[in-house]
């Protein structure tokens, strides 16, 4: 930076455009420990360019944390919040693209954020610019490349760190592509992780006293389920209240109950419903299961991009766990997962890593395996092999995206988004939102939309496969049917997605959100029709998977774009008897 490495970033004013360059790059050993402000010009509407010197992120990869809060990006600090915000949908890539749909093209509008985010030009030319010419595999100081690159590594992932709150007493391991990684790289540093095919015999070695306890919420994305059913762990899932929130003192009666027993007790539960988008009070299940001798542990992949996550890890309401999927922040794609966990959890530290290999030993003896020292602090040693150093990089520039623009900013416009939202579409009475409305919420919204036809369920299944009608059954198909009333069954969640696509451009997300639990309660569906869903999913009618159509309002969204989703959602609420009329139930996946 400045005489040693020189960078210019142009972009253009007009908000379709995203035009950034950069000059000849040349470095010298001083880049090492300096870097100074850069310079980014901004092309005028005439042509004519003003300068103005701003900080570059780069140098949050050099220095502290604390200056870090004072970078700009686009736009000077004064800024208005508007046009912060206008300057970050200006470097969205993608954002004015067009694709063929049944119907001819439309304007791709993206409304899927809680699945995964939007990358940023911004970002992209950064990582260009900054850290490709100059990329080289860390474990070394020895050369310019390898110095260079490990220091970019250590500052992202301790400035990632500081974001969550994390502290000496506390580990970062950047693993996988989500929280689905994070959360197994924690049972397998706990001991717990354990093949399929063994999982049942290595119970039956364990003590009683040995076998770890969790509890899990109603929210869980599979990933937080899943897993701990098939680790060695004893799974206890807590369920909903009568305001369909974390049931408390179900979770506080589950934790009486081994209270006494002399196991190792965890909680481990979604921050927010990646389908509702209704919060957990994660810090009063925190304090419960801290006052039980458990450790707390939490999912933020749904919540992690909107809202301050501060560990607090050794307090009473701290948390001793989380897990990330960056990927899901704006900027985020190609980002690795993240567990940022209290060390008190490792449970390999008298034995090898969870994944061995380059980069977790000091010494590997040429004769005996036992003789091998490996690392002993659990960041080097949980990061066996090359480390995933653009993703990480890329993720640590995510999150200083999100300080820059501030979290009272982000949940104002969350909180705008969804008020406005759902007094909207609740009216409607076509239209079912899912999940408790009153409940503090993120920018989420799970929807159905009813039709008003009582059309056969055998009819609608003759083309399936030459399946003979007769197997299908009309209340598997069908079960929250108001026979008689104005409102019958709901469409088909996927097929409502498919709409939205083909005739708005509207990108959403038809099914269950990998919430299939939570989705039985939220649709009513008991035992008898959930073995009967089964039944007809294992003979090629997997149309029939219960499910509901997801959108979701991140803050950066565009007023325009959210009145235009909205409409769109409002014209099926409205239009639901042709739709209804004219179409079949397709039960192979469109």
């Amino acid at each position: 930076m400045g005489k040693e490495l020189e960078q210019s970033m142009v972009r253009e004013t007009t908000p379709g455009a995203q035009v950034m360059t950069s000059k000849n790059t040349r470095a010298s050993s001083t880049v090492w420990e300096n870097s100074s402000p850069t310079t980014v010009l901004t092309a005028s509407s005439g042509g004519s360019s003003s300068s103005s010197s701003i900080s570059s992120p780069v140098e949050h990869l050099f220095r502290s944390s604390e200056s870090l809060r004072a970078l700009e990006i686009g736009v000077p600090e004064s800024s208005s919040t508007e046009k912060k915000l206008a300057w970050l949908r200006s470097q969205i890539i993608g954002d004015d693209v067009e694709f063929d749909s049944p119907f001819g093209k439309r304007r791709l509008t993206y409304a899927d954020h809680t699945a995964s985010g939007r990358s940023l030009l911004y970002i992209e030319n950064f990582i260009i610019n900054n850290v490709l010419p100059f990329y080289g595999n860390t474990h070394t100081s020895d050369s310019y490349v390898g110095h260079r690159t490990t220091k970019m590594l250590r500052e992202a992932a301790e400035y990632i760190k500081k974001c969550l709150g994390g502290g000496q007493d506390d580990a970062i391991v950047f693993c996988g592509s989500g929280t689905t990684a994070a959360i197994k790289r924690l049972q397998e540093v706990m001991g717990i992780a354990v093949a399929s095919t063994l999982r049942e015999r290595v119970i039956k070695c364990l003590s009683n006293e040995e076998r770890w306890v969790v509890f899990v919420g109603p929210y869980e994305h599979h990933s937080n389920l899943l897993s701990w059913r098939q680790s060695l762990a004893e799974v206890v899932e807590i369920g909903l209240d009568d305001n369909g929130l974390i049931d408390i003192e179900d979770l506080r009666r589950g934790l009486e109950t081994y209270r006494h027993a002399n196991r190792p007790i965890l909680g481990s539960f979604s921050a927010s419903s990646n389908v509702t988008g209704i919060y957990s009070d994660t810090r009063r299940i925190s304090q419960l299961l801290h006052e039980h001798g458990g450790f707390a542990c939490f999912d933020f992949a749904a919540s992690g991009p909107y809202v301050k996550i501060n560990m607090r890890s050794g307090e009473v309401d701290g948390y001793d766990a989380v897990f990330l999927s960056p990927h899901k922040f704006l900027g985020g794609p190609g980002s690795p997962g993240i567990l940022l966990m209290s060390r008190a959890l490792y449970q390999l530290g008298s034995s090898a890593p969870s994944t061995c290999g380059g980069g977790t030993v000091n010494y590997v003896n040429g004769f005996s395996e036992k003789d091998t020292l490996y690392l002993t602090d659990i960041e080097e040693r949980e990061c066996g092999g090359t480390p995933q150093i653009i993703q990480t990089i890329r993720a640590s520039l995510t999150f200083w995206i999100k300080e820059h623009v501030s979290h009272p900013v982000i949940k104002e416009q969350e909180d705008t988004y969804i008020e406005k939202a759902l007094h909207r579409l609740l009216p409607n009475k076509n239209i079912w939102v899912l999940g408790n409305t009153t409940a503090k919420r993120q920018a989420i919204l799970s929807f159905l939309i009813h039709s008003t036809t009582n059309s056969s369920s055998a009819a609608m299944a003759q083309d399936c496969d030459g399946t003979d009608s007769k197997d299908v059954n009309d209340e598997v198909l069908y079960m929250w049917r108001e026979t008689g009333k104005s409102r019958d069954k709901p469409l088909h969640g996927p097929f409502i997605a498919a709409l939205l696509n083909d005739l708005f451009g509207i990108q959403a997300r038809g099914g269950c959100a990998c919430a299939g639990p939570y989705g039985h309660r939220l649709l009513h569906v008991d035992e008898p029709s959930s073995l009967a869903f089964r039944s007809a999913i294992e003979k090629g009618y997997c149309g029939v998977k219960p499910g509901w159509t997801r959108v979701s309002f991140p803050y950066y969204m565009s007023d325009e774009k959210f009145e235009f989703i909205l409409t769109a959602i409002e014209f099926y609420g409205h239009l639901r008897p042709a739709i209804s009329s004219t179409v079949s139930l397709q039960l192979e996946n469109r």
